[in-house]
């Protein structure tokens, strides 16, 4: 006969967890593959028996009849290895959760069981608004040309961009694709993008007090996945590179790749990150990102066509039809009030003038004083004049911080 064995390490026997969520974790053991550990979670009466079953660890809905869930493995198909499974939304009350190992030669090994108690944590008190100005991707700079040479004049660079923020107090964060990310060399993307180097990104945070966060192993759709291996690959794995490269601070949000999520990516990246990333155009509530599956609003800052219907740059094709956002519109996300966070994402910075409109290569003319007047051709490019005033329109009261400092000062952990 087979061996297979569990063991829970959190949470601990006898302990008291604070808040409205549990992370079951352990490790696993079997003289065969492991096809699954499966986790249930009961609450019990006086004489410390079951009532209630976990029936749905999103929701937190439970029923009388028994039930039990499969933990992500982490590594999959092995004989050893560590689980999780991570429960939201439970009512406070005394728990035990107990986890085995399914194998190719054992239906269903001994069950390890801790017994725990959950209780309603303290409301915290109010905080004063957050605002977080990130950059998608890092990217270096505009570029052109198969080796990505610069251009001549008007592209900023990320580390320009980072100076005009530090000279306002400010500070940013910022998406890191591991994949496309070398040591000490730029490396050129789809030759009209030049990316920054580990050690550009360590000078950055050295000097102006950037943050990198996790934008991804290859920047891979997370939807397209079929397994929870796959998608920790792309998502949790990359936190222990984040930490050799002195990046710490990557838990604090993950980008999902090009804005692609579904429930089974977003219970993955919970228990790795902080917060998620997820496109959108209104302020995030304390109260909203602190839901399960603590999703961050974030603006995507376009560029594109003009907004002054009698110029030609008001109809010029541009890449998804799109039109410059205007720098008023930016700022309102910038004026947060108490238990509120703005999140405003970034590209590529460009000023003056450069090219022809109409030609296949890049090219802006971001030189009007009316931002109504200004354009880029592609719309990941936005003019340097209209970032300064959507920045600048900002509330003198709200903080600048970073999704870690968001994270702990509404006190939301991981791990």
């Amino acid at each position: 006969a087979g061996e297979a064995r569990a063991t829970i390490t959190a949470p601990g026997a006898g302990v008291t967890v604070t808040g409205t969520s549990v992370s079951v974790k352990g490790g696993y053991w079997a003289t065969a593959s492991v096809k699954e550990v499966r986790v249930a979670l009961c609450t019990l009466d006086a004489r410390d028996i079951c009532t209630s079953y976990l029936s749905d660890p999103v929701s937190g809905a439970m029923v009388a009849a028994y039930r039990s869930h499969p933990a992500t493995l982490s590594p999959k198909n092995q004989t050893s290895g560590g689980f999780a499974l991570t429960a939201n939304k439970l009512a406070p009350a005394r728990y035990r959760a107990a986890a085995f190992v399914v194998s190719n030669d054992t239906p269903k090994g001994p069950p390890a069981q801790v017994i725990f108690t959950l209780k309603k944590g303290d409301t915290p008190p109010p905080t004063g608004g957050f605002i977080t100005i990130a950059f998608g991707r890092s990217q270096w700079s505009s570029a052109t040309g198969t080796n990505c040479s610069l251009v001549p004049t008007g592209a900023r660079t990320l580390e320009q961009n980072l100076a005009d923020l530090k000279a306002r107090g400010l500070k940013a964060q910022g998406g890191v694709i591991v994949a496309r990310t070398e040591a000490t060399t730029r490396s050129c993307y789809q030759q009209q993008i030049l990316m920054p180097s580990w050690a550009d990104l360590a000078r950055l945070r050295d000097t102006y007090g950037f943050t990198a966060v996790s934008q991804g192993m290859n920047y891979a759709d997370m939807t397209k996945m079929t397994t929870d291996t796959q998608r920790y690959q792309e998502s949790g794995a990359t936190l222990p590179i984040f930490s050799s490269k002195g990046f710490n601070r990557a838990w604090g949000m993950f980008n999902y790749p090009n804005d692609k999520m579904d429930a089974n990516a977003n219970r993955v990246v919970a228990q790795s990150f902080a917060f998620g990333r997820k496109y959108g155009t209104s302020m995030n509530t304390r109260a909203q990102v602190m839901a399960y599956p603590y999703l961050v609003k974030t603006v995507s800052v376009m560029g594109g066509k003009c907004n002054n219907r009698a110029l030609p740059c008001y109809s010029m094709p541009v890449k998804n039809d799109r039109r410059t956002a205007p720098p008023s519109r930016l700022a309102m996300m910038l004026r947060p009030d108490a238990d509120e966070w703005g999140v405003l994402q970034f590209y590529r910075i460009v000023e003056g003038s450069y090219g022809r409109m109409g030609t296949k290569d890049i090219a802006w003319d971001c030189t009007s004083t009316d931002w109504r007047n200004r354009w880029t051709s592609h719309p990941e490019m936005y003019c340097r004049n209209s970032f300064l005033e959507a920045i600048d329109g900002r509330s003198s009261t709200a903080t600048t911080a970073d999704a870690v400092q968001v994270a702990q000062a509404w006190g939301r952990t991981v791990g």
